[in-house]
């Protein structure tokens, strides 16, 4: 890895991370290549499982889904060792979504415990972790609930939180991270959705409709709004981070012609300009409110998954 990228991922594992920031930081230790960190960051996520099988249960932490971040990198890990431990810890995790999270009426999982919120950070992961397992069917029920009440039809776009319980939106927003989240969870499930027919089809026009969405968004500097229909809003670090490695990553896996790569690189160019020389990708939507501009665990990560796919794309 360049300099500049070995410094973001120093600054990343200095940060204080909370469960879905050190399963998004191991899945950029996955997706990159860097086993040895890898296993040391999945055995604490495996030491800190909770009773009910979440895993990563940092002080005990109401979030519901935000331990399905942390399921492909453990269960990657146990299938590389043959780590029985760690194929009966994503197990446990897994059992858990299926028959003991609080949820909706139609199945989907609520976002936190004591709540009845659909947040767009479930998007994520949790369809992914489950269809890994083989679990395909509540996958798709998982990614369509969220997105059902999420879309804003007028839009195209994705608010960030839901309330099935008093049936309105708590964030009526178009927040650009929360709408990576979208994106990036649409893109794990085409990867591996090789099946054609209507599931497929459905996974395909989300995703590509949310793409050009949010590319008709992209500011003259070429970046994108933290809220993105409030070009007002500070200009946000990780909503391009997430677009620039969606890109890379969809070209070298034959989601997306290579046309897109032009825009890819005018975000991933601008993007550089926010990197301080301690390897700090600022202007992110800030631990740990996330409502105001900063750093984060997550944008780290995505910054350094996007320069990973940006490298290997043209060596493909």
């Amino acid at each position: 890895m360049k300099l500049t990228n070995e410094q973001v991922l120093q600054a990343m594992l200095c940060m204080t991370r909370q469960c879905w920031e050190q399963g998004m930081a191991a899945q950029a230790l996955l997706e990159t290549g860097q086993r040895e960190l890898l296993e040391l960051v999945v055995y604490d996520m495996v030491l800190r499982q909770s009773q009910d099988g979440r895993l990563c249960n940092v002080e005990n932490t109401p979030a519901i889904t935000d331990s399905a971040f942390c399921v492909p990198a453990v269960q990657a890990v146990a299938d590389e060792q043959n780590n029985r431990e760690y194929r009966e810890a994503v197990d446990k995790n897994i059992t858990f979504f299926l028959e003991q999270a609080d949820r909706a009426d139609d199945g989907t999982l609520f976002h936190m415990i004591h709540t009845k919120e659909i947040w767009a950070d479930s998007a994520a992961f949790l369809p992914y972790a489950l269809a890994i397992n083989g679990h395909r069917e509540e996958a798709l029920r998982q990614i369509k609930g969220i997105c059902a009440r999420l879309y804003q039809e007028e839009s195209g776009l994705y608010y960030h939180i839901w309330d099935d319980a008093g049936r309105n939106y708590m964030r009526p927003l178009a927040w650009g991270v929360g709408n990576g989240w979208i994106l990036t969870g649409l893109m794990r499930l085409l990867l591996i959705w090789d099946e054609e027919g209507p599931e497929r089809k459905w996974l395909e026009n989300r995703f590509y409709d949310l793409l050009e969405r949010l590319l008709k968004l992209e500011t003259q500097a070429g970046g994108f709004a933290d809220i993105l229909d409030q070009p007002d809003s500070f200009a946000e670090s990780e909503t391009a981070a997430m677009i620039a490695y969606v890109i890379y990553r969809s070209v070298k896996e034959n989601l997306l012609d290579d046309t897109y790569l032009y825009t890819a690189d005018r975000i991933r160019s601008a993007l550089h300009q926010k990197v301080t020389a301690a390897g700090l990708v600022m202007n992110a939507a800030s631990s740990p409110a996330f409502d105001r501009p900063g750093t984060s665990v997550e944008c780290q990560a995505h910054f350094l998954l996007m320069e990973f796919y940006y490298e290997n794309v043209r060596i493909s």
